[in-house]
């Protein structure tokens, strides 16, 4: 019996590895509507970018107007398209929710807003850390919880509807001395 589950073991296991690999998800985006947060730089604006190469209609939802403003103008410049804009704190959830409303129906939603203030620990002050769980994770469930509702209601899902969340590494940097 032992051997048999020795034998038996090695072979199952590649097995499990083809049937439970991670296989990556293509979802068209041509005529559907992306709307990511933290849009207006960075990654965000580079996202926005390729969605907007393939077709897809952008949103971009952050805090400052004026970089809001310039992400508008170099995607339309580069592609030819416009793309709607929402100033609007991650943190404040009925400003986030009027700029989903007013976005109208969103298929893909990137959650990519987040600050990072580097500190040791024990020297960075409460409220420092405080916004950065305030932006980085209730300005992740504010936006998500405003649009949920909408895309539960959907009576078109021919296509899925999807949410991706944005990290960085920032959060694997040690911040206390050993």
């Amino acid at each position: 019996m032992v051997l048999s589950a020795i034998v038996f073991v090695p072979l199952l296991l590649p097995l499990l590895y083809f049937i439970l690999r991670p296989r990556p998800v293509n979802i068209p985006i041509k005529d559907r509507h992306v709307f990511i947060t933290g849009g207006s730089s960075g990654i965000g604006l580079a996202l926005a970018k390729q969605a907007a190469s393939e077709g897809a209609r952008v949103t971009l939802l952050a805090r400052s107007l004026d970089k809001l403003e310039e992400a508008r103008k170099s995607i339309r410049q580069a592609y030819g398209v416009d793309v709607s804009i929402f100033a609007a704190d991650v943190r404040d959830f009925e400003a986030v929710n009027r700029a989903v409303i007013e976005a109208g129906p969103i298929d893909v939603l990137i959650v990519n807003h987040g600050i990072f203030l580097p500190q040791e620990l024990d020297k960075q002050e409460l409220d420092k850390v405080r916004l950065m769980i305030e932006v980085n994770l209730m300005g992740s469930f504010n936006v998500i919880k405003a649009v949920l509702p909408q895309m539960n209601n959907r009576k078109d899902k021919e296509l899925p509807l999807s949410i991706a969340l944005m990290s960085s590494q920032a959060g694997q940097v040690l911040c206390f001395n050993s």
